[in-house]
């Protein structure tokens, strides 16, 4: 285990994450969650149905307030990092709206917000258009591009406000599997030039190998953490590795006997 010397990114103790019963009373979905995220880490999270995966995306986005434990974002609250737009959520669904171009869905963010940039020379439209491969499409309709298109879309989105956390929630899990290798490497590469902290949660075991740094194995009923795996010992300085890897071949393997006790 590598002994790490970056600045915290999000930090959950003894964390309770759940919902109100129509009587009150809390229902646990996330129970006595104990998790480090050192800023600039890529982190996989897997795990069966209903494990929370996606819960505990929402309570550090300030989408779900805790039910008790703590979580924070940066050294502060959930809540103040959402203020800050340090964090940025992209979902499964690419949730772009069908009558704005690809440009104007792009920039919604700053037209909710006004000006939400941390430089005032940030990110255009256009140039994260153009790093995501999409120079050319800037007045298409998403009913004009394929999956694949519309997910580089939602993604440029999150990242026009420089969001300091990326969250993805099954971001790739509806495309074929061309497609979504094509996607995981240019996420890798976008990783690198940003150094964002990416929280990326999918039901794949090869997805979750081959991006993460680490990868988060989840237990259900209760959510729980089951393990957590250090896979940078597998990879390249850049953060890559080959799928067909003996070592990552075995790590796949390991995970998916985990995953069967979960």
């Amino acid at each position: 285990m590598r002994e790490d010397h970056r600045n915290i990114a999000i930090e959950a103790k003894a964390l309770n994450v759940g919902y109100r019963t129509p009587s009150g009373t809390p229902a646990v979905v996330l129970k006595n969650f104990d998790l480090t995220v050192p800023e600039g880490e890529f982190l996989t999270i897997i795990g069966p149905s209903g494990c929370g995966k996606s819960t505990f995306l929402r309570a550090v986005a300030d989408l779900l307030e805790p039910v008790s434990g703590s979580l924070s974002v940066f050294g502060g609250d959930a809540s103040e990092a959402r203020r800050r737009r340090d964090v940025a959520f992209v979902f499964q669904d690419s949730t772009l709206l069908p009558w704005r171009t690809v440009t104007e869905n792009v920039s919604l963010p700053h037209d909710v917000g006004g000006g939400l940039s941390r430089r005032d020379d940030g990110p255009s439209a256009e140039g994260l258009l153009d790093l995501m491969g999409l120079k050319g499409m800037e007045h298409r309709y998403p009913s004009q591009l394929s999956g694949g298109q519309r997910q580089r879309v939602a993604i440029a989105r999150a990242l026009i406000t420089e969001p300091r956390i990326l969250l993805m929630d099954e971001p790739f899990g509806a495309l074929d599997e061309i497609t979504r290798d094509r996607l995981n490497d240019e996420l890798l590469k976008l990783w690198r030039r940003t150094g964002s902290t990416i929280l990326f949660v999918t039901h794949s075991i090869m997805e979750a190998t081959y991006l993460g740094q680490r990868v988060m194995v989840l237990a259900a009923n209760p959510g729980r953490i089951h393990e957590v795996h250090d896979l940078r010992p597998l990879k390249s300085a850049d953060g890559t590795c080959s799928r067909e890897d003996p070592l990552v071949v075995a790590a796949m393997a390991e995970l998916r006997r985990e995953l069967a006790l979960c």
